[in-house]
């Protein structure tokens, strides 16, 4: 069973469970994908992206927050490929917001 878990990332604040979280995921196979609005988790990901399928940020955010510097791991995308990683889960996938 190819099981996906999908993350939305809001804030910073449970920063800990959110690696837990994808370690854990990442051990059992399943497929991880995370939308990252806050702009302080964007520099702390980096160091599991190795766990992760897809990393994508959001460019709106990124622009309120004055985010200039890029990195080529990330996708950086609107709200639309946020919405596009939901609509793309299955029932036995699961979808966690921070």
């Amino acid at each position: 069973m190819n099981v996906k878990l999908a993350i939305i990332i809001t804030s910073d604040k449970y920063a800990g469970y959110i690696y837990g979280l994808i370690e854990a995921a990442a051990e059992r196979g399943c497929a991880v994908s995370v939308f990252i609005i806050d702009k302080e988790f964007i520099s702390l990901i980096k160091k599991y992206k190795h766990n992760v399928d897809r990393v994508s940020v959001c460019e709106h955010s990124c622009g309120v927050n004055g985010v200039i510097s890029r990195t080529d791991d990330f996708n950086y995308a609107s709200q639309f490929e946020n919405a596009k990683m939901v609509s793309g889960l299955e029932e036995k996938d699961r979808i966690l917001l921070f």
